[in-house]
């Protein structure tokens, strides 16, 4: 499976929080580890150090508050807007721009000189407004008081999330969608699609075509400004008529940190951005043959379409630490969109927490001037909440699989077991060994059970089929070594719950799941004489389903926004690939959801080609109501909308439409705090499950919801729609105008009112669709998805009283009794610290005069943790980091004074806490830290008081579905040296009410 995943640069083993802006950061989710200190090891804020010490730099990228040229309306006087019109590209040679764009870096050089003008990698004026720059942490600590700043970021490194002839999408054929535009040829004519990426091997089939000269560049592609730069094994000639830009990017990056086998250029070193450009718009009909084997003919998507690279991911010595700076990434989307592409691919994995960062930020201004950005979701299946590209403004893409290159292997007692297999070639009946059992001499069994190079016994391997373990090493690189010591043919055994992925292998090789497995090796143990042949024709075919490494939603930034959008095939997808990592070959088979993105990637690239005017919601939209279910029942959360449908695409009928106002009101309205500063204080919210989107998801419904959508004909004729919700069991769904008619360019708002019935599974997602019929035949379809939940309650409460009572009022989802039960209360005493402000490096934390360390110890069954970092001033704001066993769990970085986080099941073991006094009005800071620990029904915790005085009545109580009800709180003699903490929980709900006495 190949990926590129985003992770922290340097390379520790934890994923980092980075800082926004102004004291403007990233606000972090209210569950994170902690732990109670002992007071034996707490400890407080350490001198600093002295003696010379040396200036320690890291690169930060910084972004202004002014709008970059892709959204700038054109409020400052004499400066007119470079923001293109809706159903409009981008166009960075129209006048306006250069004017624009020299007021953005005069700005900038204002803000740098300022710094004393540090040294600048890049500046961002397209997709973003600011510089990417390498910057002391007492250099970036003061850009939060600087007034034109208006986010700070620390460069992270992210990791790349890699098709047989078959066409899998029913692209060609009388009823294509090629057919439909004018063949292959025409599929995306006139659009280019920018791949940011590894590069591209410009010598593979997939791109050749004849020269192209700037002149017939800007006639053929009017708009398009992009250029071929030069590098290493590269010049600007190796651009054509297929391949019409390329650029590389790699200071953020940096060249000491590059592989032997990597270029410094547009080149692919390692094969995933030649990939996935190919998969997106690779020539049509490239005959394809791997080590004597014909695999007849490839296509990408859009073969039509031109391809812009943006290489801004990198091959490093320890292939873990290959990836994407962000710097680097950023000024490729900035690029890009400057240069005029129509469509971005980005097959790597994003951040699974923010909409806010800096790349995300960059595809939101992409999006707003018109350019349709397909990403990854990532590969963290198959595991809830763990999907990428929460924006709406991203098409987010999940793996799907077919049944291409199955085959089976056949034991000697007959039995034939089917899995994935890429060679033709069968293999006659030959012994069955088991790679554990014949290890090279001197060789541990564990090496040779998983066919290391060498570990293999030739002598008892030689003609034989060999059963490998998987893990610890490549696939690949264990049939390489059963062929070396003179194996006929492999099985590879997954010894793990998980999927199998077709191989280029060095003998032919089916690979097996662990339950077919046991079945081997159980034959193995049992028989005398053991045997197998392996068929490439016989294995059973499989019904498409969604990959198990493809992630899943819902989102963890909002239930209300469903992610991913949209599936692709993602399996043993075949295209070309860079030789120099690939064994030599022009083409090879790579797995993940990289290769789902480009061929939507691909799809939006038709329609742009078809409908210029269509903006990328539009597309979006037009994509996701023709899609189709992978299997037998829809899985919204796992496939957004289903697998793509390319024959409807061009003509869906109706469309949701949305774009840069409506995104901005979604963050207004979203309630994060990391939101707030990116968006106009001017700007009206709107509530996340109300933003227009071709989905509808309620990540929580207490009682009864109404959610509302917009729908414009895109149909070349008036037609009549009649509304139709299937699905979502323990739901009552009705729509306010279930019938509509619409002339062209006519729209319709509708709301669809969600209900929980009595037999609605409390807690978990129903899931269903929403159907628009056409009376001429247009069916346009919604995935929705909805969550009811037993009870909506405040999540904090506080009093001051150490006897006494507090009202609680809270919303029921359902009509009947409910169970209300306290914890008691858990008492701990608050550790005070006094701090100066000063710079903290979540990379290598340390205690000094600005930040205060406190060691923690969570014991074995710890069922909720809480840490509150206070500060005693309302102008001071304090940081929160902790870290278990010197890893970073958490980050608590938001705008306000105080930090508040909160785990539930923390993993025991010990923890450093760091609270960073971020900025003062004065010249100290003063505060305090408290933690509390409850475990179970008795909230026992080790140097903590415990006191049952809590008490919640009535319980159980009375409530009627969508009506408030109320509870009395109430709690008696408690000390008043210690701050408490007590719970409220409601029946089976996973809803609670923390209730501090301070």
């Amino acid at each position: 499976m190949r990926s590129l995943r985003r992770t922290p640069a340097p390379a520790p083993s934890h994923r980092r929080r980075s800082r926004r802006s102004l004291r403007l950061v990233v606000a972090l989710a209210a569950t994170a580890a902690l732990a109670l200190p002992s007071a034996a090891t707490a400890r407080g804020p350490q001198p600093a150090s002295t003696g010379t010490v040396k200036t320690t730099t890291h690169t930060y990228v910084v972004l202004l508050a002014s709008p970059p040229l892709a959204t700038y309306d054109g409020d400052v006087p004499g400066l007119a807007r470079t923001a293109p019109r809706p159903g409009h590209r981008f166009r960075a040679d129209r006048p306006a721009v250069a004017s624009y764009h020299s007021y953005l870096l005069g700005e900038q050089e204002q803000v740098l000189g300022d710094l004393g003008s540090p040294p600048v990698l890049y500046h961002y004026t397209t997709a973003l407004n600011g510089f990417a720059a390498e910057l002391t942490d007492d250099q970036a600590a003061a850009l939060s008081n600087h007034t034109d700043v208006l986010a700070v970021e620390r460069s992270r490194v992210e990791h790349v999330a890699g098709s047989r002839s078959r066409d899998r999408l029913g692209l060609a054929g009388t009823d294509g969608v090629w057919q439909s535009v004018g063949g292959p040829g025409d599929a995306g004519s006139g659009t280019v699609i920018g791949v940011i990426d590894s590069g591209i091997w410009p010598e593979n089939p997939s791109f050749a075509a004849v020269p192209l000269d700037a002149a017939t560049t800007r006639a053929t592609y009017p708009g398009f400004t992009g250029t071929c730069g030069p590098g290493e094994r590269w010049s600007p000639s190796l651009c054509n008529a297929k391949v019409i830009a390329a650029r590389s990017f790699l200071r953020g990056f940096g060249a000491d940190n590059l592989s032997s086998a990597e270029f410094e250029s547009p080149r692919d070193g390692s094969g995933h951005g030649s990939h996935t450009a190919a998969i997106a718009a690779g020539n049509a009909g490239v005959d394809v043959s791997v080590d004597h084997q014909h695999f007849g003919h490839v296509s990408g998507v859009a073969p039509g379409a031109a391809l812009a690279v943006y290489k801004a991911c990198w091959a490093a010595p320890d292939p873990g630490n290959d990836g994407c700076a962000t710097p680097d990434t950023a000024k490729a989307i900035d690029q890009a969109v400057h240069d005029g592409v129509d469509v971005l691919n980005y097959s790597v994995s994003g951040h699974d927490t923010q909409l806010t960062d800096v790349i995300e930020l960059a595809f939101l201004n992409a999006a707003a001037a018109g350019v349709f950005v397909s990403a990854a979701a990532g590969d963290d299946g198959p595991g809830s909440g763990t999907v990428s590209h929460s924006g709406p403004w991203v098409t987010t893409v999940a793996a799907s699989r077919t049944d291409s290159f199955q085959g089976a292997v056949t034991l000697g007692n007959g039995k034939t077991l089917s899995g994935a297999m890429v060679s033709n070639q069968g293999v006659g009946e030959r012994p069955l060994v088991a790679a554990r059992n014949v290890p090279a001499h001197g060789v541990a069994p564990w090496r040779a059970e998983h066919c290391f190079p060498g570990s293999l016994a030739a002598r008892r391997v030689e003609g034989a089929v060999v059963v490998c373990a998987r893990g610890l090493n490549g696939r690949v690189t264990k049939s390489r070594a059963v062929g070396q010591a003179g194996g006929a043919a492999m099985v590879l055994v997954n010894r793990t719950r998980g999927g199998t992925d077709a191989d280029l292998h060095a003998v032919p090789t089916v690979h097996v799941t662990k339950s077919e497995g046991r079945q081997i090796l159980a034959y193995l143990g049992a028989a005398k004489h053991p045997t197998a042949s392996l068929d490439a024709e016989s294995g059973r075919r499989l019904p498409p389903a969604m990959a198990d490494f493809s992630a899943r939603g819902p989102s963890p930034v909002s239930a209300d926004v469903l992610k991913p959008d949209l599936t692709a095939p993602g399996v043993s997808v075949l295209a070309a690939v860079a030789p120099p990592s690939n064994f030599g070959h022009l083409w090879d088979l790579y797995s993940g959801t990289s290769m789902a993105a480009p061929q939507v990637a691909g799809l939006a690239a038709i329609i742009s080609g078809r409908h210029p005017q269509w903006t990328p919601a539009m597309t979006k939209s037009a994509l996701m109501t023709t899609a189709r279910p992978v299997g037998d029942i829809a899985l919204p959360l796992q496939q957004g909308a289903g697998e793509v449908g390319p024959r409807a695409m061009l003509d869906p009928g109706l469309v949701y439409g949305a774009g840069y106002d409506d995104w901005l009101a979604y963050l207004r309205g979203s309630g994060d705090s990391a939101a707030a500063p990116f968006v106009d204080g001017t700007t009206a919210g709107i509530r996340p499950v109300d933003l227009n989107m071709a989905s509808i998801a309620v990540g929580s419904l207490v009682g009864e919801e109404s959610v509302t959508r917009t729908v414009t004909n895109v149909g070349g004729s008036t037609e009549s729609y009649t509304a139709r919700v299937t699905g979502l069991r323990g739901i009552a769904a009705s729509v306010s105008t279930p019938s509509i008619t619409l002339r062209p360019g006519g729209s319709a708002t509708f709301d669809v009112t969600l209900t929980a019935r009595g037999n609605a599974r409390y807690g978990r997602f129903a899931q269903g669709e929403l159907t628009w019929q056409g009376s001429a035949g247009h069916v346009v379809s919604s995935p929705v998805v909805v969550r009811p939940e037993l009870v909506d309650a405040p999540a904090e409460l506080t009093a001051t009283d150490l006897t006494g009572s507090l009202g609680l009022t809270a919303q029921a989802g359902v009509t009947g009794t409910i169970d209300v039960a306290s914890s008691g209360v858990v008492g701990a005493a608050p550790h005070g610290f006094v701090l100066k402000t000063g710079a903290f490096d979540p990379m290598t934390p340390r205690a000094d005069a600005s930040t205060s360390r406190f060691d923690y110890r969570v014991p074995v069954g710890t069922t909720t943790a809480r840490f509150d970092a206070r500060t005693a001033s309302p102008g001071d704001d304090l940081d929160l980091y902790v870290y278990r066993h010197g890893s970073l769990v958490v980050a608590a970085e938001t705008p306000g004074r105080d930090e508040l986080v909160t785990l539930d099941d923390p993993r025991p073991g010990h923890y450093e806490v760091y609270v960073h006094a971020a900025s003062a009005l004065g010249e100290v800071t003063l505060g305090s830290l408290t933690g509390w620990l409850l475990r179970g029904a008795n909230n026992h915790a080790v140097g903590d008081e415990v006191s049952e005085s809590l008490q919640v009545a009535p319980s159980p109580v009375t409530v009627t579905g969508g009506r408030p009800f109320g509870l009395t709180l109430s709690w008696q003699r408690l000390d008043g040296a210690r701050r408490w903490l007590g719970v409220v929980g409601y029946d089976d709900s996973d809803r609670r009410t923390f209730l501090t006495v301070n």
